[in-house]
């Protein structure tokens, strides 16, 4: 069975490039242009891992890690933060925020697949509830 990757991305265009290399990769995508969607799709969807844009318009993906890492219901689920803005460099920021990695954009392909099939390697498994 395919894992299920969630893309938020208001920007359109890069989330459509994300899909796609992501598909190739083997991944069922699920996709928003939305962050609140994007936090309700976490909790209806339980995908296998979460890529959020740090900018964001209404609420930061920043803020959405942090909101999915303090819940126990979905705190196992990984999320990789990426932004073209430098807070994703930040190692305190990302470790404030609980993210599982980050990555700055424009990034390669192959290095987004890398870096999300490294944090599905070392997800620890969801509690059976």
């Amino acid at each position: 069975m395919k894992q299920t990757i969630l893309i938020v991305d208001d920007e359109t265009s890069f989330l459509d490039i994300l899909q796609i290399i992501l598909q190739r990769a083997g991944y069922k995508t699920l996709v928003t242009t939305n962050g609140k969607e994007g936090l309700n799709m976490v909790y209806q969807h339980k995908p296998d891992l979460v890529v959020l844009d740090d900018m964001l318009p209404g609420i930061s993906g920043g803020d959405i890690c942090m909101t999915l890492k303090n819940d126990p219901v979905v705190n196992h689920i990984p999320v990789i933060l990426y932004s073209a803005g430098p807070r994703v460099r930040e190692r305190d920021f990302i470790r404030q925020i609980g993210a599982n990695a980050s990555i700055s954009k424009p990034f390669k392909p192959k290095d987004v697949v890398q870096l999300i099939s490294n944090c599905l390697v070392a997800a620890p498994v969801a509690a059976a509830v």
